[in-house]
């Protein structure tokens, strides 16, 4: 099997997208990596990206991927495809998928790809999706909401059989990277610290964790807000950098994926809000990657009610907070060990699908699925 992946990275940090693309590519390294050495040999694993990549960079050591920087990655993926005859290539980014189709209508049927959002709202975005789908192997979403939403979208419109969406429309969730130490390495403290991880935009509620880190410090005064961030988007530089001098918030800025894991578990209250006021309601956006690392960490998180945190958490979540008030009312009630251990126990279960290894399983099985499909076919 032969498969060519591509995401549109501009360049690595250590930040949602492209920490997922490469957690990714390092659980199905680890997977080729098991088979026995006869099976092994008949994996060829490629990555184009624009950017060289250096192995070991981020912390990502690979076995089994090859890496190729390119300034014309489509070209060169067709290019290279002429000579290697690729099985799958896997493509993160809808205009890149667009282009490769425009100029080789053939490499659709070796398609896979990964649509992160798309808004039922916009005709543009929906034609171009629509068209990838049609010509697409497989198309992936990275949450159930979001496949079963476009599911429903298609089966309304007529163009295709149940059966065939079943098979077309498949999951590949977010993955995690397990944790080096053991969660009962977590140190003993007399005090619990909330944590902010990942970018910083303004429906991430910036605001409100700073607010309720106030509130929390009138009866707790020696617990923190830390917050790391890989980057702070745009206009919103301004707000952020005055909220983050709050007394209580400590600016961690940048931290790699394994120095901000430690933090997490350091820290022991995670916290990932959202709130999106879009007409489009989008479930690609209901939920942010960072829960699932508190998960994966036994980290009790709290978290505003979305569509993809009730599919991640389940609809009667305790932890579920709408402001600042329920922030610090939670936090209160975390402070009991025995409920701070409940939940612990809880998003950790629940998180134990996300963990790389795990969830590459039902990855790695359509592809071998598909794979035997296309063998028969020819």
């Amino acid at each position: 099997m032969r498969i060519c992946f591509f995401c549109n990275l501009i360049e690595f940090k250590p930040k949602g997208n492209v920490l997922q693309f490469f957690i990714l590519l390092r659980a199905l390294d680890r997977k080729v990596a098991q088979l026995p050495t006869h099976e092994r040999e008949q994996y060829s694993l490629d990555c184009v990206l624009p950017f060289q990549f250096r192995n070991g960079m981020g912390g990502f050591t690979f076995q089994h991927v090859q890496f190729y920087k390119s300034n014309h990655p489509i070209d060169d993926i067709i290019r290279r495809d002429q000579k290697k005859r690729y099985d799958y290539i896997f493509i993160r980014g809808r205009n890149d998928a667009i282009k490769l189709l425009d100029k080789r209508p053939a490499l659709g049927s070796k398609l896979l790809f990964l649509a992160i959002q798309y808004n039922l709202n916009d005709p543009y975005i929906m034609r171009r999706l629509n068209r990838i789908f049609k010509h697409a192997r497989l198309v992936f979403f990275q949450t159930e909401p979001n496949a079963n939403r476009y599911r429903t979208y298609q089966l309304q419109k007529g163009n295709y059989s149940s059966q065939e969406l079943d098979r077309k429309i498949q999951v590949l969730p977010q993955f995690v990277e397990p944790p080096k130490d053991s969660l009962s390495d977590r140190p003993s403290r007399d005090h619990l610290d909330l944590i902010l991880a990942g970018v910083i935009r303004p429906r991430y509620g910036l605001g409100v964790a700073t607010k309720a880190i106030r509130f929390i410090r009138r009866n707790h005064p020696k617990t923190k807000l830390r917050v790391l961030y890989p980057s702070i988007v745009g206009k919103y530089q301004k707000q952020a950098k005055a909220l983050l001098r709050t007394p209580g918030v400590v600016d961690h800025g940048q931290k790699s994926m394994w120095a901000t894991k430690k933090l997490i578990l350091r820290s022991g209250i995670g916290i990932a809000l959202l709130y999106d006021t879009t007409s489009d309601q989008n479930p690609s956006h209901s939920y942010l990657s960072r829960i699932l690392e508190y998960m994966a960490l036994g980290v009790p998180v709290l978290t505003t009610r979305t569509i993809g945190n009730e599919a991640l958490l389940g609809e009667n979540y305790p932890l579920f907070v709408l402001d600042a008030y329920d922030i610090a009312e939670q936090y209160e009630k975390l402070c009991d060990p025995f409920f701070y251990e409940e939940m612990s126990r809880y998003v950790s279960t629940r998180g134990e699908r996300f963990l790389a290894d795990n969830a590459v399983q039902s990855f790695w099985a359509t592809l071998q699925h598909e794979y035997v499909i296309g063998q028969l076919a020819t």
